[in-house]
């Protein structure tokens, strides 16, 4: 497979894939980790407030991760059809 101008055509494809259920494991066990170590550290410090800003910054952290992935994500496709329309 060739493109017009000679080079190779080349498309990144991972050895081995990530399935769909193991990639909602991962998204919902990083916030609950998260959640987990925040009850541990206000329980040995007694702090109830840590709670609540830990809370915060991982929701925050999140969404935060989300719009970047999505970002780069339409970003790769949008390359992707890019480099299609040419070959």
């Amino acid at each position: 497979m060739s493109s017009e101008t000679g080079g190779p055509s080349v498309r990144f494809e991972p050895l081995r894939p990530m399935s769909r259920g193991r990639l909602m494991v991962a998204l919902v066990i990083g916030p609950v980790l998260w959640l987990v170590a925040l009850v541990v550290a206000a329980w040995l410090f007694d702090y109830s407030s840590a709670i609540a800003l830990g809370l915060l910054v991982t929701v925050a952290s999140f969404l935060v991760s989300l719009v970047v992935l999505a970002l780069l994500h339409a970003g790769r496709r949008r390359q992707e059809g890019r480099y299609a329309d040419r070959g």
